[in-house]
């Protein structure tokens, strides 16, 4: 378990355009990876998108989470 309860990941699935849109939108409201790589559903329109955010820190408190904090928040 992570020492930074208020480490999450986020799964979105849908149309390209909505998946990359949703990721862009919880980037801005919280300290995330950003939009991880686009993945593509096997026998689906649909992609997958990832975001690891921190939900315990705003935009604004500065910073991105450590790489080893984000791997946590995935499960790695």
């Amino acid at each position: 378990m992570s020492d930074n309860e208020g480490l999450i990941t986020i799964e979105i699935r849908g149309s390209e355009k909505a998946a990359v849109e949703a990721a862009q939108r919880i980037s801005d409201l919280f300290l995330s990876s950003g939009p991880c790589q686009l993945r593509r559903i096997p026998g689906e329109r649909d992609v997958e998108v990832c975001v690891y955010a921190d939900v315990s820190r705003g935009p604004l408190d500065g910073g991105y989470p450590d790489p080893g904090e984000t791997a946590q928040a995935a499960g790695y």
